[in-house]
């Protein structure tokens, strides 16, 4: 493997696909790239992003808020990291599903790991995150919602199920989740 993909999600099912992320990373002594989405009160416009947890202040986007975002996400990180130092970090100013796309045909990775965080979970306010893996080209491997040692797989991940590390039993297909 050429290196892991995470989606940054800060919660519980974040937590645990970092964990399973950066385990494939090691297994495997590739890169980890961690993306994180400044996340907008508008669906496609991003020229205004949401600065605190609680999505209520917003601000916009200028080199400062990204310098600072991106400080916080390094940061927010660094401890947990331990002494793994192959990793990449992205702050993405873009709609999701594209910016994960152009990073994938790029070969910045080879498997994406996102926090499953609830069924039918809005995935870059233009999707679900099922459909989202469902559609991607590569392997998507959500961790969650229920524990984390639950992983939900897309078609393109079954073909690697040997490299992906997850004991049989304890992931399902995607297709059969609505």
């Amino acid at each position: 493997m050429n290196g892991i993909g995470l989606c940054a999600l800060f919660s519980r099912q974040g937590d645990w696909a970092f964990d399973y992320a950066l385990g494939l990373a090691r297994k495997h002594q590739t890169k980890l790239n961690i993306f994180h989405f400044l996340e907008s009160p508008y669906t496609l416009r991003r020229d205004v992003v949401f600065v605190d947890a609680d999505k209520t202040e917003t601000a916009p986007v200028t080199p400062d808020l990204i310098a600072q975002k991106d400080k916080e996400l390094r940061m927010g990180f660094d401890s947990r990291l331990g002494d793994y130092v192959d990793v990449g970090f992205r702050l993405c100013e873009g709609v999701n599903e594209i910016e994960l796309r152009k990073c994938f045909k790029k070969g910045d990775y080879e498997v994406l790991v996102i926090g499953y965080q609830s069924k039918g979970a809005d995935f870059g306010g233009t999707t679900t995150i099922e459909e989202f893996s469902r559609k991607f080209h590569g392997p998507v491997v959500l961790v969650g919602p229920e524990a984390p040692d639950v992983f939900y797989i897309n078609d393109a991940a079954k073909n690697v199920l040997d490299q992906l590390d997850i004991s049989e039993g304890k992931w399902s297909l995607l297709d059969g989740v609505k």
